[in-house]
């Protein structure tokens, strides 16, 4: 059996990991879990799960276990606050990583976010001056990682917009925010916006970080998502669902958005977002590596949210 390490696993791509790789005898897991309870399973049920009832920051200090890891799936991260995301998305990754064996680990998965990245999928150099705090965070550890040791090992994964969630999985932050978009499609149906971006299910993040696992795949850099849609197909898609068309959408002037958001006194980062608006890369999905979906369209991610 392989050991594998994962942090964040109370979360809604982490759960939708353990779902696969509890269940596969290859696997043992270690979860790194500071609630226990977080994690919506019965975990009596697995011989080939064991529990680190502790803090990511606080991985680095067993040393002794983490000589054993093969591989490390790093998902934990923090969005908010002004020195959690350093503390968490930042030191406890290389304090980790000093700990593994290098003779010994097969591959490190870390999760990034496809926001650092231009549509070259380049580093944005200017996260430096008006990223949040989250966001240069992440920024500074893949900056970071291009000079680890270990950085042949290492496959960072940049999500792009991440829906999930249902009874027995905790919802994205994306997914939260769907059901409000649906009580007003009717309205919302008839306008769009000059924007663009991906999405992706959990539940092929999850299917696609296992393939990483079992796989050898081209490059060290991955940014999952589906198809690009506009903010108006993206609309269109919703009202589909419900059974609504729209006989036209009335384009919304960024102009008058950018001056809203100078107006309301936003961050400069979601400014610069106004302003970049088309965050479309080349981008790995179920459908690309032949992988069995069905969340990979707007209409499947609603018909799985309602599980």
């Amino acid at each position: 059996m392989a050991n594998v390490l994962i942090t964040g696993i109370s979360g809604s791509v982490g759960h939708y990991l353990f779902d696969l790789l509890a269940n596969d005898p290859q696997y043992q897991l270690y979860l790194v879990l500071r609630d226990p309870a977080k994690l919506r399973r019965d975990l009596k049920q697995f011989s080939n799960v064991t529990v680190l009832p502790l803090d990511a920051r606080d991985l680095h200090r067993q040393k002794d276990l983490l000589q054993k890891m093969d591989y490390l799936v790093w998902i934990a991260t923090c969005w908010g606050g002004y020195r959690e995301p350093w503390r968490i998305n930042v030191y406890p990754v290389f304090r980790t990583l000093r700990r593994l064996d290098p003779r010994r680990i097969k591959k490190i998965l870390y999760f990034s976010t496809a926001s650092i990245l231009d549509r070259e999928r380049r580093p944005v150099e200017a996260i430096r001056e008006i990223g949040t705090n989250y966001i240069r965070s992440k920024f500074l550890t893949h900056k970071m990682l291009q000079y680890n040791k270990l950085r042949e090992k290492i496959i960072t994964i940049f999500p792009t917009w991440v829906y999930g969630g249902d009874s027995a999985h905790p919802f994205s932050h994306a997914a939260a925010g769907l059901p409000a978009a649906a009580k007003m499609i009717r309205w919302l149906k008839y306008f769009t916006v000059d924007f663009s971006f991906h999405f992706i299910h959990c539940a092929d993040i999850a299917r696609l970080t296992k393939y990483l696992l079992e796989n050898a795949v081209s490059g060290h850099e991955h940014v999952f998502g589906n198809a690009s849609l506009t903010v108006g197909e993206f609309l269109r898609q919703i009202a589909a669902y419900y059974g609504q068309k729209p006989l036209f959408q009335i384009r919304v002037p960024m102009a008058l958005i950018r001056f809203l958001a100078w107006l309301l006194k936003k961050h400069p980062w979601d400014r610069y977002c106004l302003k970049y608006r088309h965050f479309v890369y080349d981008t790995l999905n179920c459908r690309k590596l032949g992988l069995p979906s069905d969340v990979d369209t707007i209409s499947g991610v609603l018909r799985a949210l309602k599980q």
